[in-house]
């Protein structure tokens, strides 16, 4: 008895005649054979019946680029997504970011599809941007590959509209429809499609209310996009709610081109980008289609969010960007500096003061113990610990300044910036979102004591309760607010830094020079991200765009700017002894010089 043909087997074959003859009409009579195999096979119905998508290969057709009717031969990125998708436990969404023309879409319907017509009781939403891409999706994708199945495939259908299938033996059902604050309300959902949810008109928190509510406990959720600068699509992204997935448009195999002539391009921009990319491995056929399309563009900028090379660049933002947005971008995409995460423990202790007659007349509060506590969910990041150089059989400890930003209103975030003076190197950062005021001076004290008793300089715009208790405590190298004029400066006797319309020019200016010369200093992600998203606005005020935050950026400025008059070559420790008991505070201060000693 002959052994029947496994669905590897009837794939090849069907791969097979294809590559040889190119010949639809054979493809459909092959695919009619398929279908009648898989069918009267108890085994492979059974494969089917598991893993849907295998039939998509197997019978399934598309239009292409061309407008061609081909078979739907998965891609490059689409079978990466797809064996994704099939290891994945989907206790997660799935959160696609891509260039243009990369066939997610495509995929995706083809998946629902693919489920619709097999699985029981299912029920899959596909939700588009607007009215005209729900057609697309549903008349020139879906209905084209339906309507191509053999009709042994096809399950009765109770209706078949223009937007719906629904097939009553099998009680399963499949909408498309515009995406809409309070759409899917009714409904209990087992697969949902968010399409270019970068580009909804309404919140993603809205439908995070309605349709999502809807899905089952093992529902699958797929969001995919191309990027539309900072709005509700780049906080999902950036939430770590997602299985995010980033796919360059060089994974597209067909984006090439033999036109080389476009490599001649006098564009300064073009060609660190083409030397970037070559860097990287592309063909030279690869570059000379990404320059052929950069030619076409009136925006050139437009590009970057089109077919872009990192996450970070597909999010385009608005507005002229103060720092290089290139050579952040070409950073990030080489970005792998490890750190320790965690946060301070330590003791807080009472310590009375006593009047003359002996008696406590009030307490103060002191920090010992201070560890640092490596944590998942920690809020500092340690890149460098503190450093100490031997020369001469003395021990050097370089300085160290940390800028910090409140929180402001609430809607920010508490940050610090630690940076080391001698080799200007960002060596820890601090970044939470809720932490009592208090608090935050807590971890303020113990990254100061940490990083050889650094000279700390706190934004006072908002409070000034986190400099108090840092006072309290007996912090002694608190940065001291000079009185800029336009027409002089002077120290004041107040500590921290208040950021007006005179100081805030020069921290910023400040910090894009350092990073022009030299974006490396910087070794944190989320502040280069920050960076990318500061722009000159339209009233002159320099400040992240709508929906992002800046507060890394300002705790960075604040720092670099009080470090500039501070002390930058390591001091000198005589001995190991002094050196493990040093404590910075006690040495003399010129308190009319930025504290320096």
């Amino acid at each position: 008895m002959k052994k029947p043909l496994t669905l590897n087997e009837l794939l090849k074959k069907r791969r097979e005649l294809w590559e040889r003859d190119g010949d639809k009409e054979k493809d459909d009579q092959l695919v009619s054979l398929i279908a009648d195999i898989i069918l009267d096979n108890e085994g492979l119905r059974h494969e089917i019946a598991k893993n849907p998508i295998l039939l998509i290969e197997l019978t399934f057709s598309i239009v292409n680029k061309k407008r061609e009717n081909v078979p739907f031969f998965f891609n490059d990125v689409q079978r990466d997504f797809v064996s994704k998708l099939l290891t994945n436990d989907h206790k997660k969404p799935f959160f696609i970011l891509k260039g243009r023309q990369q066939g997610f879409t495509t995929l995706i319907t083809a998946i629902m599809l693919s489920f619709a017509i097999v699985k029981r009781n299912f029920s899959g939403f596909t939700l588009a941007d607007r009215d005209d891409n729900t057609k697309a999706i549903f008349v020139d994708k879906a209905k084209v590959m339906y309507n191509a199945l053999p009709e042994r495939l096809k399950p009765t259908e109770k209706f078949n509209s223009t937007n719906e299938l629904f097939f009553d033996r099998l009680n399963s059902s499949w909408r498309v429809a515009s995406a809409s604050a309070n759409i899917g309300r009714s409904r209990t959902l087992s697969f949902i499609h968010y399409s270019e949810i970068a580009f909804f008109k309404c919140s993603i928190a809205d439908l995070q209310k309605s349709i999502a509510q809807a899905a089952t406990d093992d529902a699958l959720c797929i969001y995919e996009t191309t990027a539309n600068g900072f709005n509700d699509a780049k906080a999902l992204w950036d939430s770590g709610s997602c299985v995010n997935l980033f796919y360059e448009w060089w994974r597209t195999k067909e984006y090439v081109s033999y036109e080389y002539e476009y490599l001649k391009s006098a564009d300064t921009w073009l060609k660190n980008r083409l030397s970037s990319l070559k860097s990287r491995g592309l063909s030279r056929e690869q570059l000379a289609w990404y320059a052929k399309k950069y030619s076409s563009y009136i925006d050139k900028s437009s590009i970057r969010q089109e077919y872009p090379c990192t996450p970070e660049e597909a999010f385009v933002t608005s507005g002229d960007c103060l720092f290089d947005k290139e050579k952040i971008s070409n950073y990030l995409s080489t970005f792998n500096i490890p750190s320790r995460r965690g946060f301070f423990s330590y003791k807080l202790i009472p310590a009375p003061f006593y009047g003359t007659n002996g008696s406590i007349v009030a307490f103060q509060n002191t920090i010992n113990d201070i560890e640092f506590i490596e944590s998942d969910n920690g809020y500092i990041s340690i890149v460098e610990e503190p450093v100490y150089e031997v020369a001469n059989g003395c021990k050097r400890l370089h300085p160290y300044v940390i800028g910090a930003d409140t929180a402001g209103t609430g809607e920010d975030y508490f940050c610090a910036k630690v940076i080391d003076n001698s080799t200007k190197k960002c060596v820890a950062t601090l970044h939470i979102k809720h932490i009592d005021e208090d608090l935050f001076a807590h971890q303020l004290y113990c990254l100061g004591k940490y990083y050889n008793d650094a000279l700390i300089g706190v934004e006072a715009n908002y409070s000034t309760h986190p400099i108090r208790v840092l006072k309290s405590l007996g912090y002694k190298n608190l940065y001291k607010q000079r009185s800029y004029t336009l027409q002089s400066e002077k120290t004041s006797s107040t500590a921290g830094f208040l950021t007006t319309s005179i100081t805030r020019p020069l921290i910023i200016s400040n910090l894009v020079s350092v990073m022009r010369e030299n974006i490396y200093l910087e070794t944190d992600r989320e502040t280069l991200y920050e960076m990318s998203t500061f722009v000159k606005r339209s009233d002159g005020r320099s400040a992240a765009i709508d929906g992002a935050h800046d507060d890394l950026v300002m705790a960075s400025a604040i720092a670099r700017f009080i470090g500039n008059d501070y002390k930058q070559l390591p001091m000198l420790v005589d001995t190991e002894a002094e050196f493990l008991s040093s404590n910075f505070s006690t040495l003399p201060l010129q308190e009319e010089n930025y504290m320096e000693w």
